[in-house]
């Protein structure tokens, strides 16, 4: 497979692949399904990677979608991640993760901001440069800069409600919101390199309708998932009745508890 230039073979396809494998990861542990997801997920990369190569510096719209696919998970990735381990890291009711993660979890979180940052101060590449691909691209700035706020706000009363040992982590979701928000204004009062301030406001008017719904769609998918999850568990029947141990399982337990508390005196 040398190369790929058909956009519904590289590009549309692999997003499928993607949502597919997303499917298969949600079937039971036990469902042959669960060995197809590392198949299916290396697909899909290799085809969107080999579409991208044999189409690099194409203006067509879905290698200006590829470009800011490709720009963008790596700071989401590392934001969303981030905000996940700083949240349930330490005392938690649920998920609970090690206290020690915590700092890194704060780690990522700010790396994805400066990340985004980052891109919006040097010189693009062309894929994103101009015509499609810069509206797109100032798009999903402007998506992931205000799912930002919303989320690190979120975090930051979620945090609060876990109780009072979680102040400082309290305070650095606030502090991310107000990054981002400070980022938001920053641009669309002065511009960045890519992007003058006049071409800001334009495209956050004519995209705005897309920004709020795909907020909305989000806010509500997860709201749905949640609810799935839930109804699912409750629908549940209860665990069967585990029979009491027989002699033979009585006597296994006994020994093994003796020889390793006997190893434990020894040592």
């Amino acid at each position: 497979m040398e190369g790929i230039s058909n956009a519904w073979l590289g590009f549309w396809l692999p997003l499928g692949l993607i949502c597919i494998t997303i499917g298969f990861s949600l079937t039971d542990r036990k469902d042959f399904r669960q060995r197809l997801i590392g198949l299916t997920l290396l697909l899909a990369i290799t085809m969107l990677v080999l579409y991208g190569i044999e189409t690099s510096g194409s203006d067509a719209s879905e290698i200006a979608l590829l470009a800011v696919l490709f720009d963008m998970t790596p700071p989401v990735s590392l934001m969303a991640i981030g905000a996940l381990v700083a949240t349930f890291s330490g005392p938690s009711p649920v998920g609970q993760l090690p206290r020690g993660l915590r700092p890194m979890g704060f780690l990522l979180a700010i790396s994805g901001l400066i990340w985004i940052g980052w891109m919006l101060v040097e010189d693009p590449p062309g894929a994103r440069s101009d015509g499609i691909g810069e509206k797109i691209w100032a798009t999903w700035v402007l998506v992931f800069l205000s799912c930002i706020v919303i989320t690190s706000t979120v975090s930051a009363a979620f945090c609060v409600m876990m109780g009072e040992k979680r102040n400082r982590e309290a305070l650095a979701m606030s502090s991310l919101a107000l990054i981002g928000g400070g980022i938001f204004i920053r641009i669309m009062g002065q511009g960045s390199t890519d992007l003058s301030t006049l071409g800001w406001h334009d495209i956050y008017w004519d995209q705005i309708p897309f920004i709020i719904g795909g907020i909305a769609g989000s806010t509500f998918g997860v709201m749905g998932f949640i609810w799935l999850v839930y109804i699912a568990e409750k629908r549940a029947p209860d665990p069967d009745v585990v029979a009491p141990l027989t002699l033979e399982e009585k006597a296994r337990v006994r020994e093994l508890l003796e020889k390793n508390l006997t190893i434990k005196e020894e040592g």
